[in-house]
């Protein structure tokens, strides 16, 4: 067996953010769920999901959180130290931004993500 992911690497609009441990990609892929009947598992029902990146940054002297609540249509890339891409595309920033012991919680959300 091979290298496990372990580390993400978070870009927004071509800017490496000092992201720290615990981003989250949601690759926005179908939710499926049961559907039962008298007789038992009929299938299943599919509804969209909203693909996102959740990651908290270190915040610092030059991090604007300004400019990145003011984010809309950018591409985010989440990149792993397996050398697993994914891009969200045509992204926005979903979540009003909180600077928190040192810390800024983001949260984008795009139209697709993309495993490249």
């Amino acid at each position: 067996m091979g290298q496990l992911t372990g580390r993400a690497y978070v870009t927004i609009a071509g800017k490496r953010m000092a992201s720290k441990e615990g981003a989250k990609l949601g690759f926005g892929n179908p939710e499926r769920t049961a559907e039962l009947g008298d007789s038992g598992v009929l299938g299943y029902k599919e509804k969209p999901t909203v693909p996102f990146v959740e990651c908290s940054i270190a915040h610092s002297a030059d991090t604007s959180l300004q400019e990145l609540a003011d984010m809309v249509d950018v591409v985010v890339s989440f990149d792993t130290d397996t050398k697993k891409s994914y891009v969200l595309r045509n992204a926005w920033c979903a979540k009003a931004l909180e600077l928190d012991k040192g810390e800024v919680a983001l949260r984008f959300e795009g139209m697709s993500c993309e495993e490249v």
